[in-house]
């Protein structure tokens, strides 16, 4: 009788890639379905801009681009710089880099800065480093082979766009010029790339020394704030004076796409990023694991904790953040009501633009910011609020995640009690962004001489579309797993925006773009209100609510 002998060997080049015998394998691994994601959002947008580009007549010929290209050189350089300068718009790699080139890069810069701002202190306050940092493994190993792992993620999502790039100019280019070169595509998403992990880097080498949530702030300000000031740089001598702060300003003449290029720039912005990279690595092999500095002032208020209850505690857990994203939200509008005269003396220059808007959006008062608010703000305000809300979400399922709901309800508290009361904590904090955003805006308007109070309600409503999105994760929460509400919901968010942009322009069928809540509340902002959309976020949230509850009285615990 022989006995069955089993030698364990070392995992091979590929073992490793796939995840097996590494950390950086390991990150890989668990990070290359948020970078396909991340890469085919990209794409979407890609596609759904060169798609009419090549093929509508309106762009069919050299001289009605020129036309068009002229039209977009008469506006004000206040909304110029929203898209950024543009550059040899008479070919599709030109119209791609000028018409997503500046906000593409704050969509994808979400990413890398939740990820980073979490992959090693995130980790390390939930416990789950201190094993690994048990091992013969050396800290800076630990640290350089995820930072390595999320790196690699970001260049295998840039390689999918670069190739969607390229196809895109090759199958719908018209003209001659249209086709982008493979370099061409490869030296935008470079510039896309650095600037991603440039954000994620603010986010990398703060949070061994803040924590998580504030480093996930400061990486969010940065973004945010490097895009606005580069946009509105024409509105205030202020803001233009900052314009040097700006990441996008230091890298605004390199579209490769459109033939142009600054490789010393992005060569610069990659410096910097290495040395945020070395910062982080020096602060997490330097402090204690989970420890973070005693920076209590660098806080917004928040509600005292305590322990009268769910509804108040995760109130008063998310308030602090939600302050944050109503400042963020807030300035952005506040910064399109100070464009708003701008846009009107344009409007008056260009009666045919007057003409196309009145024909979308009919009974628009275009000398009013509310209607300015309502072109500019709604999309993506929206958008950013509905995230705002996933996160909430995903702070809630924590008390889940983390075994603490399990100590909650070996007291007499209900589950019932606690999944109603809890959610109605998640709601009320997406309502603090609300108030928030809404106060700053109607400051604004107020002192610009407009009509304060439909934007007000339209901000109201927008947070109400929120609450219905937050409600369906609720529900998902309940009934599948908490963990999965904050992915589910923000999923939600994303596809209802990507229908929203580019449902028109791919020319999807009407009942699919009906299928966005969006188009059913009217235009909010302006002051003009659909029953529709607003008796549909209410049964969401309500409904979302009372699944919750139901869920979690069914199902076991952890599971």
């Amino acid at each position: 009788m022989t006995a069955d002998v089993r030698v364990l060997t070392r995992p091979g080049p590929w073992s490793r890639v796939a995840g097996l015998g590494t950390i950086y394998g390991k990150t890989v691994r668990d990070s290359w379905r948020a970078a396909l994601l991340v890469g085919g959002i990209a794409s979407l947008f890609m596609v759904g801009t060169g798609a009419p580009y090549g093929f509508a007549p309106e762009f069919s010929t050299v001289e009605l681009r020129r036309l068009f290209v002229a039209g977009l050189t008469s506006l004000p350089p206040a909304l110029r710089g929203l898209l950024g300068e543009p550059i040899n718009l008479e070919t599709m790699g030109g119209f791609l880099s000028w018409r997503v080139g500046n906000t593409l890069p704050v969509l994808l810069g979400l990413w890398p800065v939740i990820a980073l701002s979490g992959t090693l202190a995130g980790e390390a306050a939930k416990g789950s480093l201190d094993l690994l940092a048990s091992t013969p493994q050396a800290r800076r190993t630990i640290a350089l082979e995820k930072l390595a792992g999320h790196v690699t993620a970001v260049i295998l999502a840039m390689l999918l766009l670069a190739t969607t790039i390229w196809v895109v100019g090759a199958a719908f280019g018209s003209l001659p010029g249209d086709e982008i070169p493979a370099s061409a595509a490869l030296g935008q998403v470079t510039l896309y790339g650095v600037m991603m992990l440039s954000v994620g880097g603010v986010a990398f080498a703060t949070a061994p020394w803040l924590g998580r949530t504030r480093a996930l702030a400061l990486g969010l300000i940065v973004l945010f704030a490097s895009y606005l000031i580069y946009s509105y740089a024409t509105l205030s001598p202020v803001i233009d004076a900052l314009k040097p702060l700006s990441f996008f300003s230091w890298t605004a003449g390199h579209r490769p796409m459109a033939g142009v290029t600054d490789w010393p720039s992005v060569a610069i912005l990659a410096g910097i990023t290495v040395v945020l990279f070395a910062v982080g690595v020096a602060g997490f092999v330097r402090r204690d694991l989970g420890s973070m500095a005693n920076v209590g002032w660098l806080r917004l208020p928040s509600l005292p904790a305590g322990i009268t209850g769910p509804f108040a505690r995760q109130l008063s857990d998310r308030t602090g953040i939600a302050l944050a994203w109503g400042l963020g939200i807030g300035l952005y509008g506040a910064l399109i009501v100070a464009s708003a005269q701008a846009f009107s003396d344009m409007i008056g220059g260009l009666p045919q633009i007057a003409a196309l808007i009145e024909s979308i959006y009919p009974g628009l008062d275009l000398t009013q910011p509310s209607a300015v608010l309502q072109l500019t703000f709604f999309g993506f305000g929206s958008f950013i609020i509905g995230l705002a809300g996933a996160s909430f979400l995903a702070g809630w399922a924590t008390d889940e995640n983390r075994r603490r709901l399990e100590v909650v309800l070996s007291t007499p508290r209900s589950r019932a009690s606690w999944a109603t009361r809890s959610g109605l904590g998640v709601i009320a904090a997406i309502g603090v962004v609300t108030v928030v955003i809404a106060l700053i805006i109607g400051i604004a308007t107020a002192t610009q001489g407009g009509n304060v109070v439909d934007p007000v309600i339209g901000v109201g409503i927008l947070g109400l579309a929120a609450a219905g999105f937050a409600g369906v994760g609720l529900a998902v929460g309940g009934l599948v797993r908490s963990s999965l509400a904050a992915g589910v919901t923000a999923a939600l968010i994303v596809a209802t925006f990507l229908l929203d942009t580019l449902g028109a322009a791919l020319k999807l069928p009407q009942w699919v773009l009906d299928l966005s809540i969006y188009k059913h509340l009217g235009q909010p902002m302006a002051g003009i209100y659909d029953p529709v959309g607003l008796v549909a976020a209410a049964i969401m949230l309500v409904g979302g609510l009372a699944l919750c509850t139901v869920g979690l009285r069914r199902r076991d615990i952890g599971r």
